[in-house]
């Protein structure tokens, strides 16, 4: 055994890998600590009686650090304390139970189990020894087929293979969320619908990051179609968000299959759908800052002030939402940074504060619009502008067209926002030249002569609202909903958003505004462009919808806001999206759509399901079932992830509270 002495850093980082296992052999009881009263794969403590130990063994790699430095044997079990193990063992039960050894047993016997190691130093031993315990995660239905399972990890969700091929001929830095660098490299990767084989094991190495990795031998690397590897899907075992297994026999037949038609990715980037070219364009000139630079500036301001977001579901999502619609808000729990990071993007832009950058901070007793743009006094014939100052600084935009400016709406929904905020939520979809916000009646007396005749909104000036939801605040109207995006960041790992670094090199003018004609002729396509399939998903959605509440559905509002959603998606560089147009559509669904369905249980059970609390279940509801038929239908085993993870919630928040926000 090493006397080796790991840091706290290092042990918290082990303890993000994950090895698939199952209880330990006792057709070998010497192999089982003898910390039970029974050398047997469950029993009493031999301390405690109250408490009951059990043992399992790896059946899948296990973090390089165990055997190199610790000197751990593979046939060394894990240990771990039902106390240790409490949230999983309430989700089964398990306290209930009479005889809990016996429950124990029969629940594990014959699963995979998936577990998270834990190293705790032994205290009783003069070199430096360490018990082997785990965190129970996930027991698959999956039964134990084999002694042998590789892991098969997933690129971080919605990248696009293009970006992961050209990230791996750059040798730039891929993200792996679920498979540390402790483990061993893995031999296959998942990727937006293909399947990469990595031969060995110096083609890859890892990054200063606790996911990354690099190419070092990017023409070793081969890809096959998954929908074109006959029954891949069936041999994946224990998955578990961006990780699965297979048996090491069917690995080998992959390896086997790769050897026969795996094409190498040096051979041309696995392929995308075109994009037609866009229009009103205008010409790049040096001095424009790409979109691709620009979102790399802001994932630079946001790490820098220590906030750590997802960069597609929340950077690029955010992002795009903003630049097709104009207004978009910024949903979630308190805390999460959506005010700071509304007003990095702002920073991102070259905007500044109180010139063309404006805060305004939302009252509950705002209830008209006359509360954040002010008035008409008719006794002394003058305009009386709100403190907000709202009026002043659409003025000065609209006396400067070419330059971009920001209005953020801090706790938007704190007041009712179809009240106060109702003359903008109709001039926002008219065309540009026919938005005039008139603050009083044109033929009204009034000093204010440079007022008479409104003030015209042109299109560059974005709108952006933060939001919490809960019963302190007011719920959104489908008719708000309609027009806008509800982007709901949610927050990072505390570890991760420690460890986070950035790994780029600026290479852009961190100086460089960004106006009017690079945000909207350059980045923008104005096209709305939806695919049959889409098409069809969104009527089906709607029926669904519309049975349960006449007024609630896919507008074609909505539709229309999906479609050039979806037509403009940044690019980290031609014919390169940062996310896929499936990743896409499943935000749009989730922030579009599935905002719109709120109630009681009674209204809107049936289609959003219900949760087992007991059993940690999810039963799902018409809308989920639908969304899972258009996957198998597509062979797309990620497609709406997003979506049904937010009807789960939303599932629970029936079964615990009665209703759904």
């Amino acid at each position: 055994m090493s006397s080796i002495l790991i840091n706290e850093k290092v042990k918290r980082e082990i303890s993000s890998c994950y090895i698939l296992g199952r209880l330990a052999d006792e057709s070998d009881p010497d192999r089982i600590p003898a910390l039970g009263r029974e050398r047997k794969a469950v029993s009493i403590s031999q301390r405690n009686e109250n408490n009951v130990v059990f043992y399992l063994q790896a059946v899948s790699d296990e973090p390089k650090l165990l055997k190199d430095d610790l000197g751990k044997s593979p046939k060394e079990c894990y240990v771990s304390f039902d106390d240790f193990n409490s949230r999983y063992l309430q989700s089964i039960k398990y306290y209930e139970q009479a005889d809990k050894v016996q429950f124990l047993h029969e629940h594990l016997e014959g699963k995979l189990i998936l577990f998270k190691p834990k190293l705790n130093l032994r205290h009783d031993s003069t070199v430096h020894k360490y018990h082997y315990n785990f965190e129970i995660v996930l027991v698959s239905d999956d039964k134990n087929e084999a002694n042998d399972y590789v892991a098969i990890p997933q690129v971080k969700k919605g990248v696009p293979a293009a970006r992961f091929e050209r990230s791996l001929l750059d040798k730039a830095p891929v993200q792996l969320p679920d498979y540390p660098i402790y483990m061993e490299i893995p031999e296959f990767i998942l990727c937006d619908g293909y399947l990469y084989f990595i031969p060995e094991q110096d083609v890859l190495v890892t990054g200063n990051n606790n996911n990354l990795y690099y190419a070092m031998k990017p023409q070793s690397v081969k890809r096959l179609v998954v929908s074109e590897i006959e029954n891949f899907w069936d041999h994946m075992k224990c998955a578990y968000r961006e990780l699965g297994f297979i048996t090491a026999k069917y690995a080998s037949d992959l390896r086997d299959l790769f050897d026969q038609r795996g094409n190498s990715i040096v051979q041309g980037e696995a392929p995308q759908p075109k994009k037609e070219e866009m229009k009103d364009q205008i010409p790049k000139s040096p001095r424009t800052l790409s979109e691709a630079d620009f979102i790399a500036r802001l994932k630079h301001y946001t790490a820098a002030e220590g906030l750590v977001y997802q960069e597609e579901e929340g950077l690029v999502n955010f992002h795009t939402a903003l630049k097709t619609e104009n207004i978009a808000v910024l949903g979630g729990m308190s805390g999460t940074g959506k005010t700071q990071l509304a007003l990095l993007y702002a920073k991102a832009l070259g905007l500044k504060k109180d010139e063309n950058l404006l805060v305004v901070p939302i009252s509950p007793s705002y209830t008209e619009p006359s509360d954040i743009l002010g008035y008409l006094n008719h006794q002394l014939g003058l305009f009386m502008e709100s403190e907000t100052g709202l009026v002043s600084f659409l003025e000065r935009a609209s006396n400067n067209k070419n330059e971009l400016y920001m209005v953020l709406f801090d706790e938007m929904n704190l007041g009712q926002v179809e009240h106060y905020f109702s003359p903008f939520i109709s001039l926002l979809e008219m065309p540009k030249d026919q938005r005039t916000l008139r603050v009083y009646s044109k033929d009204a007396i009034c000093h204010n002569r440079k007022l008479q005749d409104g003030i015209s909104i042109y299109d560059n000036v974005l709108f952006v609202g933060t939001a919490n939801f809960d019963e302190t605040t007011k719920d959104f109207s489908n008719r708000m909903l309609d027009r806008m995006n509800v982007i709901f960041l949610e927050k990072t790992a505390f570890g991760q958003a420690m460890e986070e670094k950035e790994e780029e090199t600026l290479s852009f003018d961190m100086e460089m505004n960004v106006n009017r004609d690079t945000y909207r002729d350059y980045w923008v396509d104005k096209e709305s462009r939806l695919e049959e399939s889409e098409i069809s998903l969104l009527d089906r959605l709607h029926e669904l919808m519309r049975e349960y509440d006449s007024q609630t559905g896919v507008s074609f509002r909505i539709a229309k806001g999906i479609g050039k959603y979806l037509s403009n998606i940044p690019e980290v560089s031609e014919g390169n999206p940062f996310v896929t147009r499936k990743t896409a559509f499943d935000y749009q669904i989730k922030q579009r759509i599935l905002t719109k369905i709120r109630g009681h249980r009674e209204q809107i059970q049936e289609l959003v399901g219900s949760y087992d609390l007991g059993n940690n279940k999810y039963q799902r509801g018409y809308i989920a079932r639908l969304l899972l038929e258009e996957r198998t239908a597509s062979n797309g085993e990620d497609d709406f992830k997003a979506s049904l993870n937010f009807l789960e919630q939303k599932a629970k928040e029936l079964t615990r509270n009665g209703y759904a926000l």
